[in-house]
């Protein structure tokens, strides 16, 4: 029986992998490290998926607890996925951000370094890492120059020249992705696809006035849906070459008004925009758009979901929590 580690278990990605690993995969002795337990209300019959895995309520900061846990376990795969996610959060705390995702990262190594183990890790990076790029370098291919442009990026590329060193200075086996804008339900509303399908969720049930805050609407991303995410990362697990960076990505940019629209559509609910300058970064990149061409030459991955099939499944689950 292969035995995985699931880092940052208890958040938005961290359930919807260990709900598929469950779903789809048999043989696999799941664990996970949060700070605090699953809540998971977007994963049906969550006290059944509870119960098939392995909590260790663990801060990972904490070197001496997190190489016993990885003692205990001698993983075969890890999949690291505890971070400060939020760009937004690490403008107003960059020192915390800073120090808990690369410190974070480089205790789990360490404690696989120093015990020997040949552990696959796969560690979880973001497109923020291209910093601001013109429109003629689109899409982005991993190839490219990375220059970070606030607080959060910083860090994420710190952790991958870290998993580097650690492939070439030490043979540890880690991959990495610069993954960009996942999206899905279960989602924070702190993030912003996520925000504005809860707010077309208010005008439904609570009748709100038909007005939808945004920050800049002209922002383009690349939105890939959590499923396919999560494909993305099990594939990487399983067929990655070490060393190697993948994009994981859909391929189609779509700004911050697109969603909007969309969602006005899905929902046929007309709607007025509202800018709120709180909402805006001090840095921000106008666009990212990435290519997966490495990760399905590598791989065979390719995304499966449109993004009116993402946004109508968060409308969803927004509409049933409120």
């Amino acid at each position: 029986m292969k035995s995985i580690l699931i880092t940052g278990i208890s958040g938005f990605v961290g359930g919807h992998f260990t709900r598929y690993l469950l779903n789809t995969k048999t043989g696999y002795d799941i664990h996970g490290v949060s700070r605090s337990e699953p809540t998971w209300d977007f994963i049906g019959d969550k006290e059944t998926t509870l119960r098939s895995i392995t909590f260790h309520k663990c801060d990972l900061l904490d070197a001496a607890k997190i190489h016993t846990v990885i003692q205990d376990i001698q993983p075969d795969y890890i999949l690291h996925l505890a971070s400060f996610s939020s760009v937004a959060q690490s403008w107003t705390a960059p020192l915390t951000s800073f120090l808990n995702n690369t410190n974070a990262f480089l205790n789990i190594v360490e404690a696989v370094r120093l015990q020997g183990f040949t552990t696959r890790i796969l560690s979880v990076g973001s497109s923020e890492e291209y910093g601001i790029v013109p429109e003629r370098d689109l899409p982005l291919i991993e190839k490219r120059a990375i220059v970070p442009e606030n607080p959060y990026a910083v860090a994420r590329v710190s952790e991958e020249y870290l998993a580097q060193v650690y492939v070439k200075g030490y043979n540890l086996d880690i991959c990495c992705t610069r993954s960009f804008n996942h999206i899905g339900p279960g989602q924070s509303d702190t993030f912003v696809v996520s925000s504005i399908a809860r707010q077309f969720a208010e005008i439904a049930i609570h009748h709100k006035k038909p007005v939808i805050k945004i920050g800049d609407g002209s922002i383009v991303r690349d939105f890939v849906d959590i499923d396919d995410v999560i494909r993305a990362y099990d594939t990487i697990l399983t067929k990655g070459v070490s060393g190697e960076v993948y994009n994981v990505c859909s391929g189609k940019g779509h700004s911050i008004l697109d969603i909007v629209q969309c969602l006005s559509g899905l929902t046929q609910t007309p709607v007025t925009v509202e800018q709120d300058t709180a909402l805006i970064r001090p840095v921000d990149n106008p666009v990212l758009v990435g290519s997966y061409d490495k990760l399905h030459r590598a791989t065979g991955w390719t995304p499966g979901n449109s993004l009116e099939n993402s946004l109508e499944k968060m409308y969803g689950y927004w509409h049933n929590k409120l």
